[in-house]
């Protein structure tokens, strides 16, 4: 939110950005914490299966609004690059910049407290569901195109706003095609069915 609110503010597309990729992470995050509570809830006359899939449904439709949200901001970063009037283009602001560094420093303290709090319980559980914290690499890219916007070079904004845009579609594809995997009854990849007949295969009987 206060990544999104200084987008705005200091009219960064590359902070904007920046701050929808951020929320896909916690979205997905909501998702799963559903997921499980509705999978918890016993089969009853209405579904007889159980409340599984709806953790899938919830999961399409968030990534449906990552992609129209991510096209959106990616078709508003090329209209500025293949406009040729970069003049015209407003540079981010202070706030902008401050906004980045202050993402990058958070992203990369909950890296590092993740990846050695060993009492995180539910670390286990997001990485199963490939939800990970992530190295601030989208967040270093922003703070790249707002500098060098402020140094003059108004377009780079844009440019670090369409590379992030990217990404963001690359988040909404990843938690599509998860959803609809799961729905489907997509079968494991190798090296988790090997893994699996590893396991069975030690035991003697």
């Amino acid at each position: 939110v206060m990544k999104l609110i200084a987008g705005f503010i200091a009219h960064s597309n590359a902070m904007i950005s920046d701050a929808i990729h951020s929320a896909s992470d916690v979205f997905s995050t909501f998702v799963v914490i559903i997921g499980i509570k509705l999978a918890s809830k016993k089969a009853d006359k209405e579904h007889p299966y159980g409340h599984e899939r709806l953790e899938c449904v919830a999961a399409i439709v968030l990534s449906m609004v990552l992609f129209i949200t991510g096209f959106g901001i990616g078709a508003a970063a090329l209209k500025n690059i293949t406009s040729g009037d970069y003049n015209n283009i407003v540079v981010p602001g202070i706030l902008a910049l401050v906004a980045a560094i202050v993402s990058i420093v958070s992203k990369e303290a909950m890296y590092w407290y993740t990846r050695y709090n060993d009492k995180i319980e539910f670390s286990a559980l997001m990485q199963m569901h490939g939800i990970t914290v992530q190295m601030p690499f989208q967040s270093i890219g922003a703070l790249i195109g707002i500098a060098g916007a402020r140094l003059g070079f108004p377009i780079m904004d844009s440019i670090a706003s369409l590379i992030i845009f990217v990404f963001i579609i690359k988040a909404a594809y990843d938690i599509f095609k998860d959803a609809i995997d799961k729905m489907v009854d997509h079968a494991c990849d190798d090296d988790t069915v090997n893994q699996i007949r590893e396991c069975v295969m030690k035991h003697e009987d």
